[in-house]
């Protein structure tokens, strides 16, 4: 990265308060960066338990479709 800089620092006084300001922004930045970090790699939030609409249909549908396949093997299997 080439970036120009067109600050002139006349005494040592000058550059000790940009060092300062710099180091400043470099821990907030690196601070930013460690929260973000952080918030990447969370587990999500747990589901909550219980009855759903989808989770009854998805239960009926299955109970449904399990009793047709035993009245099917039933009744083609049935002694005569």
């Amino acid at each position: 990265m080439d970036i120009e800089r067109k600050e002139k620092y006349e005494t040592l006084q000058e550059i000790r308060l940009r060092k300062e300001v710099v180091l400043s922004e470099i821990r907030r930045d690196n601070q930013q960066i460690g929260i973000l970090w952080k918030e990447l790699f969370k587990k999500p939030a747990p589901k909550k338990k219980g009855l759903t609409l989808a989770s009854v249909m998805s239960t009926g549908a299955g109970l449904a479709d399990g009793f047709m396949l035993v009245w099917k093997l039933y009744r083609k299997y049935k002694r005569k």
